[in-house]
C-alpha cells in the first residue's frame, strides 16, 4: 500500500521565505536571528504574526506584520526615587536586548542595504465588528479570562481580524493555546462549550455582518487527558462544512503544542474560507 499524501502540502500557499540565496550561511543567520528577535518582540507584548525574508543581490528585504497587545494604563509611585531619575530610566535603551541586537548582530551581515519594513495589523481592525463581539462574549470574561483581561481583549481582537480575513488560522490557533494554557482541568468542559458558542456566533448568527464573515465552516480537534483523566482523549468540535479531502476549496490549517500542568495537549484546526 502506498503511502497516504498530506493535503496540506498539496495545496497552493503563499511562500514566506524566498530559499533562491547565493550565500546559504548568510540565509540561516538571519532566519535564527528572526526567530530570536520574535522572542524579545513577544517579552515586549508584539506578536509577529507573518514575516517575509527576500534577497536581492547584496540587498535583504525583511517584511512584518505585528500586532501589539494590549496592556492597562497603571502608574506606579515609588518613595525614594526623584522624578528626574524615572525619567533616565524611562529612556535608558542602550543596555536593553533588543537595541544591542541590532547594533551587534546587523554589522555581521556582508549586505550593502537592509531594508526593514513594519505593518500595523491593529489599524485594520473593524471597530462596530469587535464590539459585536465583545457584547456576545463578555459572559465568559469571569469565566475563562479570570484575571485576565488583556488577553480576552487580544482575543476579541484576533477574532475580528479572522472574520475580516486578515490573519490566518495559525495565530487564531495560537490564541486558543494562549487560553487553554493556564486553564485548570475543572474548566476544560467549559472551553469546549466556549469553543462551540464561538464558531456558532461566527457562522450562524442573524445579527452577524455578512460583509465582515468570510468564514463558511471551522473543525477543531483537541487531544490530551483533559479533565484530568488519567489517559489521554480527544474531543471534535465542527460546525459548518470543512471538505478536507477537496483540493479546490480554501481551507486553512494549523496545529499547535500546548504544554501544561496536566501534561501536554494537541490543537488542530481547519478553517473553511470563501
Amino acid at each position: 500500500m502506498g503511502q497516504k499524501s498530506n493535503l496540506t502540502t498539496l495545496r497552493k500557499f503563499k511562500k514566506t521565505l524566498n530559499l533562491l540565496s547565493y550565500n546559504s550561511k548568510n540565509f540561516i543567520f538571519i532566519f535564527n536571528f528572526l526567530k530570536y528577535f520574535k522572542f524579545l518582540l513577544s517579552i515586549k507584548g508584539v506578536w509577529v504574526f507573518f514575516e517575509t525574508i527576500n534577497f536581492i543581490g547584496n540587498k535583504l528585504y525583511l517584511n512584518l506584520v505585528f500586532f501589539y497587545r494590549s496592556f492597562k494604563t497603571t502608574k506606579y509611585k515609588r518613595k525614594g526615587i526623584k522624578r528626574k531619575e524615572k525619567k533616565s530610566e524611562l529612556f535608558q535603551l542602550k543596555n536593553t536586548k533588543l537595541v544591542n541586537l541590532f547594533f551587534s548582530q546587523f554589522d555581521l551581515f556582508k549586505n550593502n542595504l537592509i531594508v526593514l519594513s513594519v505593518k500595523n495589523i491593529n489599524k485594520e481592525l473593524d471597530n462596530s465588528l469587535l464590539n459585536f463581539l465583545f457584547n456576545k462574549f463578555k459572559k465568559f470574561m469571569n469565566i475563562l479570562f479570570n484575571r485576565r483581561f488583556n488577553l480576552f481583549i487580544d482575543f476579541l481582537k484576533i477574532t475580528t481580524l479572522l472574520c475580516q480575513n486578515k490573519i490566518e488560522s495559525e495565530q487564531f490557533l495560537f490564541l486558543l493555546g494562549q487560553i487553554f494554557k493556564a486553564l485548570p482541568k475543572r474548566s476544560h468542559s467549559r472551553f469546549l462549550v466556549f469553543l462551540r458558542f464561538l464558531f456558532k456566533t461566527i457562522l450562524f448568527d442573524i445579527n452577524f455582518s455578512k460583509e465582515n464573515n468570510n468564514i463558511k465552516g471551522i473543525k477543531f480537534i483537541i487531544n490530551g487527558k483533559l479533565q484530568g483523566k488519567p489517559r489521554a482523549s480527544f474531543s471534535c468540535i465542527q460546525e459548518g462544512s470543512t471538505p478536507i479531502q477537496s483540493f479546490n476549496k480554501n481551507i486553512s490549517f494549523a496545529k499547535v503544542h500546548v504544554y501544561t500542568l496536566m501534561g501536554a495537549f494537541g490543537l488542530r484546526i481547519w478553517i473553511l474560507k470563501k
